[in-house]
């Protein structure tokens, strides 16, 4: 007779695209697309309180197995003084619930299993084994980030060489989302056929983006609005503008590193850990910003992000309105 299937499923670490994936699947046990969305629940992050939750995860099921409950930075339930409610909740989960606990971490700044933000529910995971599945999702860096590519190209259908599979990696800056929607592109140009090549990259995938975000923060550090908004509408242009965005956020994160790196006395390259063309570059950059600045904009991005997601923000809009504030 086989066990029950886990009530409680924790997924953290910083790599989005994988948490993001292995929840889908979750829901394609549900049935088919609709009856996927009927039965799914999502509480992103500040959107809800545990009393919409909790009748969220005693909800039955509508023609389907279980119903998904799918918990955005659940640390946030465990600030409250003390966090007992959350722990009851999850003990008192039916079996026709899959409740899943999704935490974005920055793994490059924890050591070993030590995640202060969500100890108390790897503790009490731990303490349920039976009734929890813990998976830790950790962007693959360095060569394991080519190895990532190649694998990923494989699972699509395609291949591609070692030596593109490094370039892409570098040019996209070790980012998975931006990676693999570089990836399906080449895959479609050479039509699965043949493997990906160097040429391939270099001709489909150059620094243009970079290049773009580049200079729109140049003209920000300058504070020249106009070319700051140029540069963001050619980024945005022909592209979609989520991949746009996480190119942005990605870049402000690099020169936060990198700025927190100067001001430590530290070599930035060891800090950003990217292809040391890139880390120069943002090095550069950083110099021109200070870190209370740089913080702000990124946590303006990050709420950016999440009023996009809600359909509380047009994601455009907010850009063009977040660059022409901070360059001026």
């Amino acid at each position: 007779m086989s066990s029950p299937a886990p009530t409680v499923y924790l997924f953290y670490g910083d790599d989005e695209l994988a948490r993001t994936e292995f929840i889908e699947r979750l829901r394609d046990k549900l049935g088919d697309r609709s009856l996927a969305d009927l039965n799914t629940y999502h509480s992103r992050s500040d959107q809800d309180d545990l009393d919409q939750i909790e009748q969220a995860c005693a909800s039955i099921p509508f023609l389907a197995p279980r119903r998904v409950v799918i918990i955005d930075d659940p640390a946030r339930f465990l600030k409250a003084d003390p966090p007992r409610r959350l722990m009851r909740l999850l003990e008192g989960l039916p079996q026709t619930t899959a409740l899943v606990l999704s935490q974005t971490l920055d793994m490059s700044r924890t050591r070993g299993d030590d995640h202060e933000e969500i100890q108390p529910l790897l503790d009490w995971a731990q303490a349920h084994p039976a009734e929890v599945l813990i998976r830790k999702f950790v962007i693959p860096r360095g060569a394991d980030f080519a190895r990532w590519l190649r694998e990923r190209a494989t699972s699509c259908g395609g291949e591609i060489e070692m030596s593109a599979a490094q370039l892409l990696a570098e040019h996209v800056l070790g980012d998975p989302y931006l990676a693999d929607n570089e990836l399906l592109k080449l895959l479609d140009y050479v039509d699965r056929r043949r493997p990906i090549e160097i040429a391939d990259v270099e001709r489909l995938t150059p620094l243009h983006g970079q290049s773009d975000v580049f200079a729109t923060v140049d003209a920000i550090g300058e504070r020249d609005g106009r070319k700051a908004i140029a540069g963001l509408q050619r980024l945005l242009q022909g592209d979609d503008p989520h991949y746009a965005f996480h190119m942005i956020v990605r870049q402000f994160r690099l020169l936060l590193l990198a700025r927190q790196a100067l001001d430590a006395g530290v070599d930035p390259q060891d800090a950003l850990r990217v292809h040391p063309f890139v880390a120069s570059k943002v090095t550069a950059q950083a110099r021109r910003f200070g870190r209370p600045m740089l913080e702000r904009v990124y946590h303006r991005l990050l709420e950016i992000d999440v009023g996009s997601k809600t359909g509380e923000a047009d994601l455009e809009v907010a850009l063009e309105d977040l660059v022409a504030t901070v360059s001026r």
